[in-house]
């Protein structure tokens, strides 16, 4: 089969939707298919490279930040996409097109469907949904209609997990939305796929201190996304106090470490310094691939504070590195915790980061159980297979 995908975001530029993007279409060459990815091109990078078999143009168009971009750096990049994807549909017999997301990418999937009778399939992100980001209201109202055009005609319309699927129900009810969510692989970013065999307690990763030795007396905390609002960072780091001191009279010593970057890092440290808990909250920037492993191989607990998610990649992450969990009931929460974490409310994370700080058997069970549901469930390959199915069902 031969597969295009058009996203605006793809590693490095991004964050998790870029990461699923990327995995996915390894995995799809992986099983003989043939991908060719339209996306953004940054500072430093190829405009037209090839990796792991995935053939990767990426178009000039304005784009100032890694990480995030606004309303405006999407449509350029729409509008410098199109010449590159109509040279391509006329080069290429395209089988189908996955579209990443459907804000800002969906017109190119409509384009060729209309233009070339190539089926699309629309992958939502969270973003791209309206009612999602509250700085998009505006826009998102003067352009629901053309939303709803494109969510009609598409393909095939896919969530990526039940909450993000009622999100896009609010919307729009008239289309079936399937659900088929993210995934991870045992040691993520490790690349080495050994690794999936090696046993649960060796992954958990428990009672890692942070010069790398082990400990049976401290509990590293890890966050790891990008640094604005709707993450809820500022939800739980006024609670840590409390639960620093608790855990230190019972003889652990608590630390945290931030691994991210965004407009909202300012703020977090301001909150932190108030705290009077800076000796023991480490800001870190953003990390690349390369780094991460290193970060969420010494935690021993992974937090996620999020107010609204697609599914967080973040989470799946932590999980791969056989790490218990602690996340609030944003979208995604119900495919990723079972047995393996704890879903609360943003107040209620001191109460749990405390009992699993004080637990590591309890930690160490969790994480097992993580790397599990990894193993088991949520693989990059059992996600790609679903993918490849419905392609198969859709395609020309």
């Amino acid at each position: 089969m031969n597969i295009l995908i058009v996203s605006h975001e793809y590693p490095p530029v991004g964050g998790g939707g870029a990461n699923a993007c990327m995995n996915l279409a390894k995995e799809y060459c992986g099983a003989g298919n043939t991908v060719t990815i339209v996306t953004v091109w940054f500072q430093g990078e190829k405009e037209y490279e090839e990796q792991d078999g995935v053939k990767i143009y990426r178009v000039k168009s304005k784009r100032a930040h890694l990480e995030h971009c606004g309303f405006g750096e999407m449509l350029d990049y729409l509008k410098k996409a199109l010449p590159v994807v109509k040279k391509l549909a006329k080069e290429e017999n395209f089988n189908i097109c996955q579209v990443f997301f459907g804000i800002p990418s969906g017109p190119l999937g409509y384009y060729l469907k209309k233009k070339y009778h190539i089926p699309y399939v629309i992958r939502f992100g969270g973003g791209d949904i309206p009612g999602f980001q509250d700085r998009f209201a505006f826009v998102y109202k003067a352009i629901g209609p053309a939303i709803k055009i494109l969510w009609r005609n598409a393909d095939a319309l896919v969530a990526n997990s039940q909450g993000l699927k009622k999100l896009a129900e609010d919307f729009y009810d008239k289309k079936e939305i399937l659900v088929i969510p993210n995934g991870a692989e045992v040691r993520a970013f490790s690349g080495a796929q050994a690794d999936k065999k090696a046993s649960s307690q060796d992954l958990t990763n428990n009672q890692v201190a942070s010069d790398g030795t082990n400990s049976g007396n401290s509990c590293r905390l890890l966050f790891v996304s990008r640094l604005i609002e709707r993450k809820g960072l500022q939800d739980i780091l006024p609670q840590l106090k409390a639960v620093i001191d608790k855990c230190f009279a019972s003889g652990i010593d608590v630390k945290m470490d931030i691994v991210g970057d965004g407009p909202y890092r300012e703020t977090l440290e301001t909150i932190v310094k108030e705290q009077n808990i800076a000796d023991k909250v480490s800001f870190h920037g953003q990390k690349s691939k390369d780094q991460l492993p290193a970060y969420y191989s010494r935690a021993d607990l992974f937090l996620f504070p999020s107010r609204k998610e697609g599914m967080p990649n973040a989470v799946l992450e932590a999980m791969s590195y056989g790490l218990p969990i602690i996340m609030t009931p944003c979208q995604g929460s119900e495919e990723l915790i079972d047995g393996n974490g704890f879903v609360t409310g943003a107040s209620g994370f001191g109460e749990k980061i405390e009992l699993l700080a004080l637990d590591a058997k309890e930690r160490e069970k969790m994480g097992r159980r993580s790397t599990q549901l990894i193993e088991e469930v949520l693989s990059w390959h059992n996600t790609a297979t679903r993918y490849l199915q419905l392609f198969d069902k859709l395609a020309r």
